[in-house]
């Protein structure tokens, strides 16, 4: 999902025993009521501090596809090796920022 900040936001920012994973954060300004107005977009994984890694990675790749949007990326890889090749790539990156949590503790 995405999250919008006045600020950039950690990549890890802990609330209570929630984790909250922030990734591809981007600085946007848009147009406002009283002329430019910048904030900050990012994906966001809720997440436990207590999760495992396989628990983290499963968390980061459903906030970003569902169930069903998984299977039917894996089935279509031939038809559409594009999307397939987003897919694997974001596997990478929810791995490494599963990791990069979980070398912090």
């Amino acid at each position: 999902m995405k999250v919008y900040s006045d600020t950039q936001l950690d990549t890890y920012q802990v609330i209570g025993k929630t984790l909250r994973v922030h990734w591809n954060a981007e600085e946007i300004t848009r147009e406002g009521m009283d002329g430019p107005e910048t904030t900050w977009e990012a994906n966001e994984a809720i997440c436990s501090v207590n999760d495992d890694r396989s628990a983290l990675i499963e968390k980061i790749i459903g906030s970003i596809y569902s169930v069903g949007a998984e299977i039917a990326t894996i089935n279509n890889a031939e038809n559409d090796p594009e999307a397939y090749a987003e897919y694997q790539a974001f596997r990478v990156q929810a791995k490494a920022l599963a990791d990069g949590w979980l070398s912090e503790g």
